[in-house]
């Protein structure tokens, strides 16, 4: 007795474990409980590994040949692969190792040979050789794929050289099987046949792992000794060595040629038609090569004659299927291909070019390769650029990422093609490429742009991996990368998936080469034979004492039911004893007992039920022979689905399913994927994972290193080396030294003589001479275009060799992989052996084939057989498959097939018939000659009403039987009759080619009638979602139904209550809703509905046309699907004379003709008035003749409430849902009051009847007016709701809340607004509980957002405050408000942060009848500010309140008119008096332009007046101080105290005022000016940039100076026009802007532009006039040259860059004998001003940076010959050593070492000279925008240069000068000598550190 029991290497999950893990064992005691069975398990483990060590011991003994115990150590080991699988593994690779092998030999060489007796042959023989060939031939070894390669080792040894191993081991065996009698042979011996089986397995083996076997000569008499006792068991083993031998009958016959037929490859009379065709398919690669698409001959298509092919036999029958299989998925991709090409060749042809086979595509236009990278998973990794689709111009970021997602373009998988013309590159979108529904990221990290498809609007980023990695694809791939994309375009084929045809074709070359192939006899039988043929028993059903146990279907309970496969019982029998019909039982009695079973399953009959039967007969017969995993295939994965959850609901739960196409719950657990990961590795594996995994790295760091080669291969330092070592006389004429007596090095150099040599060719017409020819010529002597030819091959060539190395590398990486993949897998293996059941799709399936075979399985059994392709049967045919059993229906669905012509429906197809499965094949042969197959009809329906199964039983089921049931089905609710034709001739619409779906038709009106149609049936209430169904052949009228049924509503009762309501017989309220239409119906093409039923089916038909053409609805198959879906009822919506061409349809017809079912009115009933006539033939019929479902008469019935139902007749659901609409008679409840709702509404709980005139007394004691009666009558329940103040604790706000509200409670929220100071120094503004959690009175936690406040900060240059939300820890930026300075005259038209333009006027407005100031308006007055009261009279007739000299104020001021308000402004700010107290005679007041005012004394004490004016006692001012006209004296910029106004207006404080102004000026032109100076320094640097990536012109334009020479000179702005007019382009078109409009901002920084110097130079002026006897002295300090030197250095930049970019562009494309001639001068000589003015300044960088500016500007000259600049070169050698001393000596210049360097290099070494990189522009950059960098407080270093420290305003840190390097300060906040505070500038210093001025 044998049972179920877990393995003892079992799951380290235990009983938890969702997968059983059982297996069949014998049975022993044993202790599955608590920790007991977890000791008894390890220390079963232990002893299996101490027994291993003591084995390994023995054996080391046995091969060192001391005391040798042979017999011992193969009966040890092969107990211990008995045990756990990790023992197992080590013992199979220890008998591989060198000890192993020598103890097989001496088993072998020694032993045999040394037996003298019988009998000891026989011992030999039990105790040796069986224990060895036990350990070979055991299932778990031989299915062990890491024991693959150490099994082919122990063949290797057994089979030894030139077979000598083999002869003799087979020589013995073959004597033993003689001499097998009973005398010799012990009880416990197995049997003869099992002897041999055990013998011919091995040498089959042995020929398998040894290719020497296939023509090693005493191979064939030893197979012939054997074959001499064989049994049926053995056969299979004899049969696969003569197909490996190449004896097998027939398969040395010469091709059958017919004429006419042009053959493949060299077999055809004009040769090959292509680089991909060949008569072995095995040499045809899966995707066309660029050969094959441009070929014009056509493709080899076998015939399905097998009298016409190439081959004969099996190969013959696996070559047309592959080539078949391969043109109907590769031809489309060919069309398509070629269809583009033509296109891109002449795109005014885009919309005439139509294929008709050619398949759907999206093109891209390719802007480049962007990288080639290499992954572990995916190897090379191919980053493109590509154009952005036309439908995504102009979307927003958020729109286009839709878009991306929506579109399902360029999804992961998807087969692409990379097309070039003559190059053609299949790739799939990689795992890598960043989609809007992805979570990877860019990985370009060294690019701005985000690198995914969806970022950026004119280009997407999509990452490819090569489909078939080869040496074609890798090399093409390589040259792209350094290549120009020239009109190269990335196509994708939208729902073409590689893995769905990819892996069937390379199974199938595999089986042509191996040709290990079961039922070859049926399959390809190679004589014919009409007539059926007997198909013999499974293989394994001939084992003696076997029996099938039908105990799993019987019903009766009488005991076992097993039978014989050579005794089967009658069917009937079985009948009585299970649930199977007759026909079913005798499909399944003769599907056990032929190996190849076919049953035939007509709809309705019970086909998956069939299927499911017969895996229970097997399950349960599995103990009585070795079966392995029953194979479940089908081509779906619904269908397979389908299949496993039946097995699984009927108790088979050992089941794995293959694939991650599932989408079933029940089988999620199931799936391999998951039930992997409960299974741990063995040590082996653990090792097998780990080595093969470092050598995928290995081989990745590899593969890295080589493409890094490869960007860089076609280096000019690179050409220089491939021409040092291959080319010697070139790279001597082109590298070698020049001749001068400086050594030239660097490789700028390098490429400057390359270009030289290339470009000095002369030009000629003739043809170029052939490379071999040119590698012999001397290289002066080669023209122009042979010596570009010659480097191009050279680059050629140098890639050449790293793509060899790629090429070789690629190999290594795809076997690691494989090997990698191996050993993950072999857990797989594991798993998988241990299920009963394994589903999986075909393409699944030949995708996991390798895995699949080494399982030994046995059984296959195929659902939906028509459906499937042959060539997906031939590839599930595993070697060890010995019955297989098809169910399907070939009169149903044929498969599915791409290319029309290849189908057997086409009128030319049936030479080909690509889509007649295997199962219609052998069934209905298409030849009489050909044989026939046996197979079984199932001919008892049980899904439709006899009525309707009568269409497809009269057509083509002519026995099909109705079980009793079905004729009581029930009438369809709402409709006269169950089945019926609507017959219409409205046309169909007209199809639109241009559209997507342009092969799909539609018809508006059969829309309109379906959607009524069932909006009726739905409107009975009677039918659940999965009930009804619409189906319909053309996607194109799916997607109008669907549309249609999306926009209409129904009243639907809930599917659930219904099941239930019926169940329980009950006529309840049920739940009803409105829904979608949509949801109420299921929805299909007929393609996409065999297998599935429904209980009413309605069928738009859509074809109607006056050419009667019915579309692909003309086949029997789909019609035959199409009507045999309806269980209850079925309406066929249609024009029957466009379809009555169709003999069947003709048929259906007149069936329905013959019944009344068919005519031009559609008969609805009314079930409640079942007389009441309704026919409908047009959409309104609906609406007006049964509105709701009913008819049009009164419904009449009684509601619920008693009253009568006011609508029109409806069914019992929509009758439920009718609400009342009469008031309601109710009386409510505690009350006398009528209920006011309707009577259909629910009646309310309360009262709400207001009791007008009375109180009532709440609990709280506050009374209620009006109260509702409920109220009065629970008053204890009322909320009391007037609002009362309450403290909430823990937060303690103070809240206005209703009485009822309790603040204590948790979870009460406190509205008030938080109100915490926050770190910004604003309150929060959020709510209360959105800061803080409240826990029984105290705050438990308490998190503040970010501030929402409006920052507020006051600027320091003006009374307005940044008006950007809270922004704590970042700077404020510029004021954007207009500036308010201004004056008598005008007004400051500029921003508050840009530097104000001083008044020009020579008048200053300061005056009064008393003093006069005589300075011009911007400076500082002169004057003694007057301290009478003006004597002027205001309009109102009273004296001015104001100043003497100041401008009058409005009559409001007046002190006796003003109003009480402006009496009560207190305007002493020192004894805070009011207006109306001052005597304005003694004391005057100021009335600044912001509205407020102030006595005389206060505004004086408060600007400080005494500071700059000598005053007297009573303050009256005599004079102005000495120290007071010195600049930057003030501390703060003067402004109204009130509200930091402006006075400019004041003619009193003009002079203070005046002076900050000046002072404020100075500090914002410091501010503006950096800032402009850091954005002209980042464009100049992507100028630069973007100079280098330009294309570059063919050639200059023509010079007009006289001998085609290019001469100019003068200043820098006529040279770089000059540039610009002769590169002939755009090319320095920008930067010729930039360079003018730094020239306007140098004019606006010069000294004579700043606010000091200018108000000098107005002073002068007027003195000079005699305006004025004042002077204005300007502070040197105050005057700013900082920012004219940062422009001058700038300027000389961005003309060094189009002077460096114009010499390159002279050597490469000036014309032959042209001279260049650039005089510098002048730009010399601008730049040595730029260096005495930086000197002067004490500016250290940039005075170092204008000296390197002189030395470029000479390098670059020399370098290019292009101008005598001997007379700069000494003073370049003096500013070069100028330079690297302020280098070294100050760290501001530190920047500047690189560029040092370069021109040190040029300057004294000769070298040419390597240009600024933008990195190193970019470091200069950098440091400049970090000067600055304080946060406000103003300083001046020792030489006069203003900086700026943060924090508490003295430094903190030891720094220096950003300019000059002069110390600043240390540590503890102290200063350095000479270092001053500019306190005055404090303020403005604020603003100019948010600015982070520099």
């Amino acid at each position: 007795m044998e049972t179920l029991k877990s393995r003892p290497s079992g799951c380290r999950f235990g009983a938890s474990c969702k997968f059983s893990h059982s297996t069949l064992l014998p049975t022993a005691p044993h202790n599955v409980e608590g920790q007991a069975g977890d000791t008894q398990a390890s220390t079963r483990g232990q002893r299996n590994n101490d027994d291993f060590h003591h084995w390994r011991r023995l054996l080391s003994r046995a091969s060192a040949g001391g005391n040798p115990n042979i017999p011992q150590v193969f009966q040890t080991a092969q107990s211990l692969i008995q045990g756990d699988m990790d023992t197992l593994q080590k013992a199979v690779a220890e008998l591989a190792t060198d000890k192993g092998g020598s103890v097989i030999r001496k088993m072998i060489d020694e032993h045999i040979p040394s037996c003298g007796s019988d009998q000891g042959r026989f011992i030999l023989w039990r105790t040796c050789v069986k224990p060895f060939f036990l350990i070979l031939t055991d299932p778990r070894v031989v299915r062990s794929a890491i024991l693959e390669m150490h099994l082919g080792t122990i063949y290797n040894v057994v089979f030894g050289f030139n077979a000598s191993r083999l002869t003799t081991l087979f020589g013995f065996l073959g004597d033993l099987a003689t001499k097998w009698e009973g005398r010799r042979i012990d009880p416990d011996d197995e049997s003869m046949g099992e002897f041999l089986e055990k013998c011919a397995a091995v040498l089959a083996k042995l020929v398998d792992c040894n290719t020497s076997a296939l023509v090693n000569d005493d191979i064939p008499p030893v197979v012939a000794q054997l074959r001499q006792r064989v049994d049926n068991l053995t056969m299979s083993h004899l049969e696969h060595i003569y197909r490996r031998l190449g004896v097998v009958q027939g398969l040395r016959q010469q091709p059958n040629f017919v004429l006419g037929r042009d053959f493949p490859g060299a077999l055809s009379i004009a040769g090959p038609r292509h680089d991909n065709d060949s008569d072995d398919i095995t040499k045809i690669q899966i995707l066309p090569t660029m050969s094959e698409i441009m070929s014009v001959r056509a493709d080899y298509r076998p015939l399905s004659d097998p009298s016409t092919l190439h081959l004969p036999g099996i190969r013959g029958l696996i070559d047309r299927h592959f080539r078949l299989l391969r043109e109907d998925m590769v031809g489309q991709l060919k069309e398509a291909i070629c269809e583009q090409l033509s296109v891109s060749e002449h795109p005014e042809t885009k919309n005439n070019v139509e294929r008709p086979n050619s398949a759907r595509t999206n093109a891209y236009t390719v802007v480049g390769i962007v990288d080639i990278r290499h992954t572990f998973q995916a190897g090379l990794d191919i980053h493109l650029k590509i154009e952005q689709p036309s439908p995504t111009r102009g979307l927003s970021a958020r729109l286009r990422k839709e878009w991306w997602n929506w579109s399902k373009r360029l999804e992961i998988g998807a087969l692409v093609c990379l097309l070039e013309k003559g190059t053609a590159i299949f790739c799939v979108v990689s795992q890598s490429t960043v989609r809007p529904n992805s979570n990877r990221r860019n990985n370009n990290e060294n690019e701005d742009e985000v690198a995914d498809l969806f970022s950026h609007q004119d280009f997407a980023y999509v990452n490819l991996n090569l489909a078939e990695p080869n040496e074609t694809d890798l090399t093409a791939i390589a040259l792209a990368f350094h290549s120009q994309p020239t009109g190269r375009t990335l196509l994708e084929f939208p729902g073409i998936l590689l893995p769905s045809f990819k892996p069937t074709l390379s199974a199938l070359q595999q089986i042509y080469t191996s040709l290990e192939l079961p039922f070859v006899d049926l399959l390809a039988p190679s004589s014919t034979s009409p007539g059926p043929t007997n198909v013999p028993l499974p293989l394994y059903a001939t084992k003696p004492g076997f029996v099938f146990d039908l105990t799993s279907l019987d019903t009766s309970n009488n005991g076992r039911f097993l039978f014989s496969p050579q005794n089967k019982p009658n069917p009937l029998e079985l009948c009585r004893r299970s649930s199977l019909d007759e026909g079913q039982a005798r499909a399944l009695l003769n599907a056990l007992t032929r190996s190849l079973a076919l049953i035939q399953g007509p709809p309705g009959t019970g086909k998956s039920y069939t299927g499911e039967a017969i895996i229970k007969v097997l399950l349960g017969s599995a103990s009585r022979t070795t079966l392995g995993p029953i194979l479940c295939v089908c081509y779906t994965n619904h269908a397979l689905d389908q299949l496993l959850e039946n097995l699984w609901k009927g108790g088979v739960k050992q089941i794995i399913r293959i694939g991650a196409g599932s989408k079933s719950e029940i089988l999620q657990d199931l799936n391999l994927r998951e039930v992997r990961k409960t299974s741990e590795r063995t040590k082996a594996e653990k090792q097998h994972v780990w080595r093969y995994h470092n050598e995928l790295d290995s081989v990745e760091e590899e593969v890295e290193d080589y493409l890094l080669k490869l960007k860089t291969a076609t280096t000019t330092s690179r050409l220089k080396e491939y021409l040092k070592e291959h080319e010697t006389q070139f790279h001597d004429t082109i590298f070698g030294e020049e001749d001068s007596d400086w050594q030239v090095a660097g490789s700028n150099n390098a490429q400057r003589r390359l270009h030289k040599w290339i470009f000095g060719g002369h030009r000629s017409e003739r043809p170029v001479r052939h490379r071999a020819a040119l590698r012999a010529c001397n290289p002066l002597t080669l023209n122009r275009a042979e010596r570009i030819l010659l480097v191009d091959i050279w680059k050629r060539e140098m890639i050449g060799d790293v793509i060899e190395e790629l090429i070789s590398l690629q190999g290594d990486y795809q076997e690691a992989k494989k090997n990698h993949e191996i050993a993950l897998r072999e857990v797989d293996l594991r798993v998988l052996q241990e299920a009963q059941v394994i589903g999986v799709t075909t393409s699944g399936l030949a995708k996991n084939r390798d895995c699949l075979q080494k399982l030994g399985v046995k059984v296959l059994l195929c659902e939906e057989a028509g459906e499937v392709l042959e060539s997906h049967i031939l590839t599930a045919l595993l070697p060890s498959v010995e019955h297989t059993i098809l169910i399907g229906d070939h009169l149903q669905l044929r498969p599915q097939v791409s290319n029309y012509e290849l189908s057997a429906a086409n009128p030319n197809g049936p030479q080909y018939s690509l889509d007649v499965s295997l199962f219609e094949r052998l069934v209905q042969p298409a030849r009489s000659s050909d044989r026939r197959i046996p197979f079984d009809i199932l001919n008892v329906q049980r899904r439709m009403h006899p009525s309707i199964s009568r269409l497809i039983r009269d057509t083509l089921y002519p026995s099909l039987k109705d079980v009793a049931k079905v004729g009581d089905y029930p009438e369809v609710v709402g409709m006269k009759r169950r089945l019926f034709w609507f017959d219409h001739a409205k046309p169909e619409e007209q199809q639109n080619h241009r559209d997507a779906v342009s092969k799909s038709r539609t018809n508006d009106f059969e829309v309109g009638m379906t959607c009524a149609l069932v909006s009726h049936l739905v409107r009975q209430g009677t039918y659940a979602s999965e009930d009804i169904a619409i189906i319909t052949p053309y996607l194109g009228q799916l997607q109008k139904l669907r549309k249609r049924l999306k926009e209409s509503f129904e009243v639907a009762v809930n599917d659930r209550d219904l099941d239930d309501l019926q169940k329980e017989g009950l006529e309840s309220t049920t739940e009803v809703r409105k829904q979608n239409l949509e949801h109420c119906v299921r929805i299909a093409t007929v393609d996409n509905f065999q297998g599935e039923e429904a209980k009413v089916i309605v069928i738009s038909l859509v074809r109607s046309n006056q050419a009667r053409q019915c579309g692909f609805l003309r086949t029997t198959n789909r019609i035959n699907v199409l009507l045999s879906r309806a269980k209850h009822g079925m309406y066929i919506l249609g024009n029957s004379a466009t379809y009555g061409t169709v003999d069947m349809w003709s048929q259906v017809i007149d069936i329905l003709k013959e019944n009344g079912n068919h005519g031009t009115k559609l008969q609805l009933q009314c079930p409640r008035h079942k007389d009441t006539p309704i026919e409908v033939r047009e959409l309104e019929d609906f609406a007006r003749l049964s509105p709701e479902g009913g008819c049009g008469l009164p419904c009449f019935r009684r509601l619920d409430c008693g009253h009568t139902c006011p609508s029109k007749c409806h069914s019992e659901p929509l009758h439920k849902a009718v609400k009342c609409l009469k008031p309601c008679q109710r009386q409510q409840k505690g009350c006398h009051h009528a209920c006011p709702k309707l009577c259909g509404e629910k009646c309310g709980e309360k009262c709400l009847t207001v009791l007008k005139g009375q109180t009532l007394v709440l609990p709280c004691q506050h009374v209620l007016k009006s109260p509702k009666c409920w109220q009065k009558q629970k008053p204890d329940q009322v909320l009391c709701s007037e609002t009362t103040e309450k403290v909430v604790p823990g937060c303690n706000h103070r809240v206005q809340v209703a009485c009822h509200k309790d603040v204590t409670k948790n979870k009460f929220i406190c509205p008030a607004t938080c109100g915490t100071p926050l770190p910004c120094g604003h309150a929060c503004k959020y709510g209360c509980s959105s800061c803080r959690i409240r826990e029984d009175g105290k705050v438990k936690e308490e998190a503040h957002r970010q501030c929402k406040s409006t920052c507020g900060r006051n600027y320091s240059s003006c009374r307005h405050a940044c008006p950007l939300r809270c922004h704590q820890d970042e700077d404020c930026p510029q004021c954007e408000m207009p500036c308010e300075i201004q004056c008598c005259h005008s007004k400051c038209s500029k921003k508050c942060s840009e530097p104000c333009t001083p008044c020009a006027m020579p008048v200053c407005a300061s005056a009064c009848p008393h003093s006069q100031c005589t300075m011009p308006c911007a400076a500082p007055c002169d004057w003694i500010p007057c301290s009478r009261r003006c004597a002027n009279v205001l309009p109102c007739g009273h004296q001015c309140p104001s100043l003497c000299g100041e401008p009058c104020v409005d009559v409001k001021y007046c002190q006796v008119c003003a109003s009480d308000e402006i009496k009560g402004i207190v305007v002493d700010m020192l004894e805070l008096r009011e207006y109306r107290d001052i005597d304005l005679d003694l004391e005057p007041c100021i009335f600044p332009t912001c509205g407020h005012m102030m006595v005389v004394s206060s505004m004086d004490g408060q600007l400080g007046m005494s500071e700059h004016y000598e005053t007297d006692e009573d303050g009256t001012i005599l004079a102005v101080k000495a120290s007071s006209a010195a600049p930057f004296s003030d501390t703060e910029v003067k402004s109204c105290p009130n509200c930091r106004g402006s006075l400019r207006n004041i003619s009193r404080y003009g002079r203070i005022v005046r002076q900050a102004l000046l002072d404020e000026s100075t500090k914002k032109l410091i501010s503006w000016s950096h800032s402009r100076s850091v954005a002209f320094e980042q464009r100049l640097i992507d100028e630069q940039e973007r100079l280098k990536q330009a294309k570059k012109p063919e050639r200059l334009v023509r010079s007009p100076v006289e001998g085609g020479n290019f001469e100019v000179g003068g200043t820098e702005s006529n040279q770089l026009l000059a540039f610009h007019v002769w590169t002939g382009n755009s090319r320095y078109t920008s930067m010729f802007h930039l360079y003018n409009e730094m020239t306007a901002y140098l004019q606006n920084v010069r000294v004579e532009e700043q606010p000091y110097q200018r108000v000098h130079d107005l002073v002068q002026y007027a003195r000079r006039a005699g305006e004025t006897t004042g002077d204005f002295a300007v502070d040197p300090s105050k005057v700013q040259v900082r920012g004219q030197l940062l422009a001058e250095a700038m300027r000389f930049s961005c003309y060094l860059a189009v002077l460096g970019d114009f010499l390159r562009l002279w050597r490469e494309a000036a014309e032959p004998g042209a001279a260049l001639a650039i005089d510098v001068g002048e730009a010399a000589e601008s730049c040595a001003g730029t260096i005495a003015l930086a000197r002067g300044a004490n500016y250290a960088r940039q005075e170092a940076e204008a000296c390197l500016a002189y030395a470029q500007l000479v390098a670059l000259v020399r370098q290019a010959g292009a101008g005598d600049v001997a007379a700069h070169a000494p003073r370049a050698e003096r500013h070069l050593a100028r330079a690297e001393v302020l280098v070294a000596r100050h760290a501001s210049a530190a920047s500047l070492r690189g560029p040092l360097q370069a021109a040190q290099i040029a300057i004294r070494d000769g070298a040419f000279y390597v240009e600024v990189s933008a990195a190193e522009r970019r470091a200069v950059y950098e440091a400049m925008a970090r000067e600055f960098s304080g946060t406000g407080h103003w300083y001046r270093c020792a030489r006069g240069h203003p900086f700026t420290v943060g924090e508490c305003g003295l430094p903190m840190v030891q720094i220096r000068c950003p300019d000059c390097d002069a110390p600043i300060g240390g540590t503890n906040h102290t200063l350095a000598g000479g270092v001053q505070h500019d306190q005055e500038m404090d303020l403005l210093g604020a603003e100019a550190a948010r600015l982070r001025i520099v």
